[in-house]
């Protein structure tokens, strides 16, 4: 079953081509898991058993190692000075009141800011998150 190693090699290189086209950590996996699956075959284990062994070991590598992978090599994410400002504690120099737009003072800038809360002058604040120019924050 000469075959099958050209099978199982065929699909290592092509898995590798489509991951290196697409950078999605998805099909390097694929290549990984016909790695011992090759071996089998070149030990002549039966069909059948190369492939079990290559659907476990496919499955276990993106259910395992994926998520992992991906927290470590963030993909399409793009970080801007403006992202430090995330958990920032400040002043508010305008009342927030709800549903309305403010002011705050965030390491000494000022922005507009809203809130789910009243906020008086004077209030501390943490900056929850950022949308468009407005600070997302809520009272501490």
């Amino acid at each position: 079953m000469e075959w099958m190693l050209w099978l199982w090699l065929g699909l290592f290189i092509s898995a590798l081509f489509v991951e290196f086209a697409t950078a999605d950590m998805v099909s390097v996996w694929f290549a990984l898991a016909s790695v011992p699956s090759f071996i089998l075959a070149l030990l002549n284990v039966n069909f059948i058993i190369q492939i079990a062994v290559f659907v476990v070991a496919a499955v276990l590598l993106l259910v395992v190692t994926r998520p992992v992978v991906i927290k470590y090599f963030k993909t399409n994410e793009i970080k801007t000075n403006v992202d430090s400002y995330i958990g920032s504690t400040g002043t508010c120099i305008q009342e927030i009141e709800v549903g309305l737009i403010g002011r705050v003072k965030v390491k000494n800038t000022e922005w507009s800011a809203v809130s789910n809360e009243l906020v008086e002058v004077g209030s501390k604040v943490r900056v929850l998150d950022i949308e468009g120019v407005k600070l997302i924050v809520e009272k501490i």
